[in-house]
């Protein structure tokens, strides 16, 4: 912006330079706000004298811009023409807000005056010298980035000033930031450094700037606005003692950008710096390794066949395996080298290797899927059809770390680490099995339009889908950031370059920003499912207390869709359990959970393990009994003595004596007279049998499953048997008497009662 009252001075001679060895367009300008004749000469002067005064072979355009208001002029002016960097005089005559202008601001004082018979305000002298004084921040950075192609025909001076209340060490961190700027920029040499002590930091500027200085220049600080660091106390006493002109330089003013190159700053002093060098070494190996060829195709085949395989037969080790073999991380990784250099050729190359390595491993992972159809899926290929926000943040660590190992040398024993925590090749194969799986239950039923709209398998492959998805961009993402930090970036002179990487961040961000809302959502319906899950065991576990005295072993939810719940129980119980306690179990857990809102219908499928409970015995304590223990004791000694032999004497014997025999005598007997014999009648005893289902049945009105239920019969019921007996709907029916009613059960839980 040229001042209508003054002379192109340094900032004229500043901007040719830039133009020309940045390879750009020199636009120069005059806001016009008063339709004065006098005014519009004024500004028609300094336009002529700038075409004057201009190379003979540079071109410049020259514009006269009329407006109400100057700021808004100029900040339309800067929209219209896509500006990069504005040179405005902060002391003209037309005054402007320029901490409203986004674009780089360089906000020159003093450089209308003559400094010491020079000819500087005229234009004719050109800048050889400049001066930056510098604490190390940003905005000095990117004064430093515009000013570097004037190398070595501009001889460019970063300086530091010590003062005495910094104490110990100010010296060493001065050289440290003086360092770490220069290597922001890529100085290589090309940019001199200096450092003095003094007690008064604008004693010492303007001490230094008298050594044949054109210009002194400022970055900004983050604090002050431009008006501020033009008028504080270093610039103005700057002006004021040496007539040197000072220019306060501040960074383009986009948020997210100002946002991203502070965070890359300030982590400048965590992460080290790659040298030209070892950038140059890691971007011929990424781009290398990017390339598809045979090698690729054929790894990428293979790793896939092995994730579908493990993940088939459900082992963590085997899809472990597979992540180390694919070869699919080298071309993501430059993706986002090339987001950074803006190198479109690199960057179509990148994604076409990405996109090809992609397509094989869905195919190949569904021709693994044939053999899992009609079969139940399994853990590992579940856990990736429903990614989280987690997944996101794994992705992301997983992308800097990569990036960070393929730069380092040192560091890259951590690339297999880095491939098993991307995992990139199951979620793939996990696209393939699950959309064959999609295929074959869709054949497997008469088909029509509204089952194959309704179809939930479709969402299996979508959500893995969503899981690679999430993983290519936060990695593409994250590297980029990191390769930033590392000291990539365009070359200066390519506009071109800085225009693709613009195109290609601002598309990396819609699609993080997008891969963020979807998988929002997801996390949002997984938790929401945790939750009503959770809250279905608690109920479940408390009603199968209360209903059944029974306690929850196990239980497993079989599905539950659109408020449709299907459960199996375990209970354990220390007593048999009757259907129709089942049946009130199912009722209280379907209305304390359709009060709730959660489910609709149940359905329950108990199994009862009858235990044995004993109370908590102490057993008793075994006490030792005493045993008997001969002791020989000493007694009386046997003696011999003669005994006297009996001798046997004869007795008389006894005669025998003949008896006389007694004569029998017939004696008269009368004979039995007929008496009438008493016969009991036979009486009908009624036939009883047992209920030996362990549940109990049902007494119903009429041999049918759905005629009404009279009363319940429990396990071990006694009922009379009577003579009706028939079969209907495939089931026997057999009408008993049990309590006084009437009615019909299944014969086949009847067992005839023994005990009758």
């Amino acid at each position: 912006m040229l001042n209508p009252e003054g002379k192109l001075g340094r900032s004229w001679q500043l901007g040719l330079a830039l133009a020309h060895a940045n390879a750009g367009q020199l636009i120069v300008a005059t806001i016009l706000t008063e339709e004065g004749e006098e005014s519009v000469d004024a500004c028609q002067a300094v336009l002529n004298s700038a075409r004057e005064a201009r190379p003979t072979e540079q071109k410049i355009y020259p514009l006269l811009v009329k407006g109400q208001e100057a700021t808004q002029t100029l900040i339309d002016l800067i929209h219209t023409a896509e500006i990069d960097l504005l040179l405005a005089h902060a002391d003209s005559a037309v005054r402007f807000d320029l901490n409203r202008v986004n674009c780089a601001v360089v906000a020159w004082r003093g450089d209308r005056e003559e400094v010491e018979g020079e000819a500087a305000a005229s234009g004719q002298v050109s800048v050889r010298k400049i001066l930056i004084p510098t604490v190390g921040g940003p905005n000095t950075a990117h004064a430093l980035t515009f000013l570097l192609p004037l190398t070595p025909e501009v001889e460019i001076t970063t300086l530091y000033v010590v003062t005495g209340h910094q104490g110990t060490g100010a010296e060493a961190l001065g050289h440290s930031r003086l360092r770490q700027l220069l290597e922001f920029v890529d100085a290589d040499g090309r940019i001199e450094s200096k450092l003095i002590s003094s007690n008064s930091v604008s004693e010492a500027i303007v001490q230094e700037a008298a050594g044949n200085y054109d210009v002194v220049m400022l970055g900004a600080s983050r604090e002050s606005s431009i008006d501020k660091a033009l008028f504080g106390d270093v610039p103005g006493a700057v002006v004021r003692l040496s007539k040197r002109p000072v220019a306060i330089v501040r960074e383009p003013r986009h948020p997210f950008t100002n946002l991203v190159q502070r965070l890359t700053w300030w982590l400048q002093s965590l992460i080290p710096r790659l040298s030209v060098t070892d950038r140059t070494e890691a971007y011929v190996r990424i781009r290398r390794s990017a390339r598809p060829d045979v090698d690729y195709y054929m790894l990428i085949s293979l790793s896939s066949m092995i994730a579908s395989l493990g993940l088939i037969v459900n082992s963590p080790a085997v899809v472990i395996g597979a992540m180390l073999v694919a070869p699919l991380m080298s071309p993501i990784i430059g993706t986002g080298l090339a987001t950074v250099l803006g190198d479109g050729r690199f960057l179509k190359r990148s994604f076409t290797a990405v996109l090809q390595g992609v397509i094989l491993a869905i195919i190949v992972g569904s021709i693994a899927g044939i053999f899992t159809v009609n079969q139940p899926l399994s853990n590992e290929i579940l856990s990736r059809t429903e990614p989280s926000l987690v997944d996101l943040g794994i992705a992301l660590f997983s992308g800097l770390a990569a990036a960070y190992a393929l730069c380092r040398s040192d560091a890259a024993g951590a690339l297999p680490g880095v491939a098993i925590a991307a995992a990139l090749v199951p979620p793939l194969t996990t696209v393939g099995v699950t959309f064959t799986v999609a295929v074959a239950s869709i054949f497997s039923t008469p088909f029509n339009a509204a089952t194959l709209i309704n179809n939930s398998a479709f969402r299996l492959p979508l959500g893995a889908l969503l899981l690679f998805t999430t993983n290519f961009v936060a990695i593409a993402s994250a590297s980029s950031f990191m390769f930033l930090v590392l000291g990539f970036r365009p070359a200066a002179g390519r506009k071109d370059r800085q225009r693709m990487q613009s195109r290609a961040v601002r598309v990396s961000l819609v699609f993080l920003v997008l891969v963020t809302a979807l998988l929002a959502v997801s996390t949002y319906r997984l938790a929401k499912n945790q939750r009503e899950q959770a809250r279905i065991y608690d109920v479940t576990a408390q009603q199968v207390e209360e209903v059944l005295n029974a306690e929850l072993a196990d239980l497993q939810i079989i599905s539950f869709e659109k408020g449709a719940l299907q459960m199996e129980l375990v209970v354990r119980s220390a007593s048999s359990i009757p259907h129709f306690a089942v049946e009130n179990l199912q009722e209280s857990i379907g209305s304390t959970l359709s009060n709730e809102g959660i489910i609709d219908t149940i359905g329950l499928t108990v199994t009862v393990i009858e235990v044995t409970e004993l109370d908590p015995l102490i057993p008793p304590t075994a006490t030792p009994t005493p045993t008997e223990t001969p002791t020989s004791t000493p007694g009386p000694t046997a003696t011999f003595t003669n005994t006297p032999t009996a001798t046997m004497t004869p007795l008389p014997t006894a005669t025998p004596t003949l008896a006389a025999t007694q004569t029998l005598e017939p004696t008269l007997t009368s004979l039995p007279t007929e008496t009438p014999t008493l016969t009991a009648t036979a009486t009908a005893t009624p036939e009883t049998a047992v209920v030996i289902y362990r549940y109990g049945i049902n007494l119903r009105a009429a041999p049918d499953p759905n005629a009404d239920i009279l009363q319940i019969l429990r396990q071990h019921t006694v009922v009379i048997v009577m003579y009706g007996r028939t079969d209907n709907k495939g089931i026997l029916w057999q009408q008993v008497s049990a309590d006084g009613q009437i009615g019909w059960v299944a014969a086949d839980y009847l067992a005839p009662n023994s005990g009758s």
